[in-house]
């Protein structure tokens, strides 16, 4: 009859394909990876195809992603944004919300570095609530939320430097007085959701992560791949953690011999 597989497949390949060039830009997205693959992906080199579960795995946290979203859009319509003031004790403070922002655009031209949030509020006391989406299988879960004998120190970082960049592109943007971050989690396995509070220290490192690769992109340029400092397995952030050189998608064209 029909491959109904194969077709989805195909689908998922050609949205997977409508990624525009990055144009010489870093994203905020990819904060806290590899150095070396930040420059991969800066000067647009060519990355390796995704297999079937790869992309199916990714299309599930789009969906997630957009469901969200949707939710909040609706609610935005319905309550014209008053709310419960989460931070406010012994009292029901009534917060009035400006504005929602759904994948708003930032950019710092300073750090080379563009990119989207998932969701923002900016409120009458000029405070900013931002929250990114992320979607877990059940050993992820575990490391953050299991007993405390299971859990990783660090198993998130990386998300916390990328909400930490996208705090840093809305001070630039819109000059708030405070910026307060969540990741958002979602179980895969079992559809709980936990919300995640993330302290105010990691817009200083994200802003320092950034500034180590610029300094690097002014020092290597297009030559990065003869820097001493972006050593695969050798040098210190390339990578951070063995993992990343298993799931990269340049490890077709990286020297790097860790998880090969």
């Amino acid at each position: 009859m029909i491959d109904i597989i194969h077709i989805y497949h195909s689908f998922l390949v050609g949205k997977s394909e409508e990624r525009p060039p990055n144009n010489e830009k870093f994203h905020a997205s990819s904060s806290g990876s590899c150095y070396r693959k930040q420059f991969y992906s800066y000067y647009d080199y060519p990355s390796d195809d995704k297999d079937d579960k790869s992309l199916r795995i990714l299309d599930l946290g789009t969906t997630v992603h957009e469901r969200i979203q949707e939710s909040l859009n609706q609610w935005w319509k319905e309550t014209n944004g008053r709310t419960i003031n989460p931070n406010s004790i012994g009292k029901t403070e009534i917060l009035e919300i400006e504005n929602m922002y759904i994948e708003d655009k930032i950019s710092i031209p300073s750090l080379n570095l563009e990119g989207s949030y998932d969701i923002g509020v900016s409120t009458s006391n000029n405070d900013f609530y931002l929250w990114d989406i992320k979607t877990a299988a059940a050993y992820k879960w575990t490391t953050m939320f299991g007993r405390k004998a299971n859990r990783v120190a660090g198993s998130s970082d990386n998300y916390k430097l990328q909400l930490g960049t996208y705090a840093l592109g809305i001070e630039h943007k819109y000059a708030p007085n405070k910026v307060h971050m969540y990741l958002l989690w979602y179980n895969k396995n079992t559809s709980m959701m936990r919300e995640q509070i993330i302290a105010p220290e990691w817009v200083t490192k994200a802003y320092e992560y950034w500034a180590d690769v610029n300094d690097i992109l002014a020092q290597y340029g297009k030559n990065f791949e003869d820097s001493e400092v972006l050593m695969p397995g050798i040098s210190p952030g390339s990578p951070f953690a063995d993992w990343e050189c298993k799931y990269c998608q340049y490890s077709s064209i990286c020297p790097t011999t860790v998880n090969k």
